[in-house]
């Protein structure tokens, strides 16, 4: 039997550090109806708190990035690890809507430096087939997929108890990923924080890039409103029992265990714009089918191509990390995440105040709209790239 290499190493646990991070997030969305009863929060109340989750959780992509470029992949992953460890445990004996709130906060700030450091570690070791290896990672985070089964089974006997149990996780996993893995970028010897932003800021400036982030923060604003208030919009506005709406959740999230290794692949040999175009038009019908369903089978069948989603991500951060140079690429890919997460922050907090008002159809048909306005803005592009190359041929 081989040694691991250091390659297997970093996807191992940058692997294993996107699932915690994935499993966390859908075990609050999952186990939210019996949050909001211990709190007694409504939905308004608690879709603020997980917007200030996705702020946090968005305004430390560009910093950690930053970081792991000047201090190491390995040191950002490790610390992200430590902090959202706490922050789980710290849910779990949450006394308090406001430290429930606050510690919600501290979520943000772990999960959300962890990411970009995992995806620029990947990127620097896998450069001939980044986009199979990230397809790799987020495919195992997408096993975070059996959380909305597991989570209410353990809340039958408390909810907090999950949480407790995976702050022991993720510090096992900070303490491994520390003390095996190996640094996988060159430290530089003179570190300027004017370059880095500079360097940041900089990536707006083409206008490839510029449509990629429109396309992205569409699909951003709707995988929020998903995950945030999926199994609750099944419970409440649809009458499932809450092991039902867990089982559509699961296949929601665990769908991509399946789809994005294949996608990541398809990343590396083909266009991403046309890959993507097929990814929003599948999940913007089966969102607008499933806004019109009152049936538990259609739903379970809809939650497969509406896991296709986040596969939207995986192809996008592929080309990118490509297009980019090495210097500098955490930092980039970092405020660009910044930026489409920040932008996209208040998802929750709208839709929960909508769906406080207006009922759960109503948010979700918007988002339904928004992924069929990507679709379309896509075939707009790729038509006008084909008239474009057609008059650039001579004749």
């Amino acid at each position: 039997m081989r040694h691991l290499q250091k390659e297997d190493l970093a996807l191992i646990f940058a692997s294993a550090g996107w699932f915690l991070v994935l499993s966390g997030r859908y075990a609050i969305s999952t186990l939210l109806v019996h949050i909001e009863a211990s709190f007694h929060m409504d939905h308004a109340v608690a879709g603020t708190a997980l917007t200030a989750m996705w702020f946090f959780y968005g305004l430390m992509q560009f910093p950690s990035g930053i970081l792991s470029d000047v201090k190491g992949r390995k040191l950002t992953i490790t610390l992200a690890m430590l902090t959202f460890a706490v922050a789980y445990l710290l849910i779990g004996i949450s006394v308090h809507v406001l430290m429930f709130v606050a510690v919600l906060v501290m979520l943000g700030v772990g999960a959300g430096s962890f990411p970009t450091a995992g995806i620029a570690m990947l990127s620097d070791l896998f450069k001939e087939n980044r986009g199979r290896a990230l397809g790799i990672q987020s495919s195992v985070g997408s096993m975070a997929g059996l959380m909305p089964i597991l989570a209410p089974l353990i809340a039958v006997y408390n909810w907090r108890f999950f949480f407790v149990g995976w702050a022991a996780v993720s510090l096992t996993c900070a303490y491994l990923t520390f003390a095996l893995v190996p640094e996988t970028t060159r430290l530089p010897s003179r570190v300027s924080v004017g370059e880095r932003l500079k360097d940041g800021l900089s990536v707006f400036r083409e206008r490839e890039t510029l449509f990629i982030f429109a396309i992205n923060l569409t699909v951003t604003i709707t995988w929020m409103g998903f995950t945030s208030f999926y199994p609750t919009y099944l419970i409440e506005g649809k009458g499932f029992a809450e092991l039902e709406a867990g089982i559509c959740f699961a296949l929601l999230s665990f769908g991509g265990f399946v789809l994005k290794p294949v996608v990541g692949s398809l990343a590396d040999r083909y266009p991403p714009r046309y890959i993507v175009f097929g990814l929003s038009s599948m999940a913007a019908t089966a969102t607008a089918l499933l806004v019109y369903t009152p049936a538990f089978p259609v739903a379970l069948a809809l939650s497969l191509p509406l896991s296709a989603t986040t596969s939207i991500f995986l192809v996008n951060n592929a080309y990118l990390m490509h297009h980019w140079e090495v210097r500098g690429r955490g930092g980039k890919l970092g405020f660009y995440r910044s930026v489409t997460i920040l932008v996209g922050s208040p998802t929750s907090a709208l839709v929960g105040y909508a769906a406080h008002r207006y009922g759960f159809d109503l948010p979700f048909a918007l988002l339904a709209a928004l992924l069929a306005l990507a679709a379309t803005a896509l075939l707009a592009y790729m038509e006008v790239q084909r008239r474009r190359r057609r008059r650039e041929v001579p004749a």
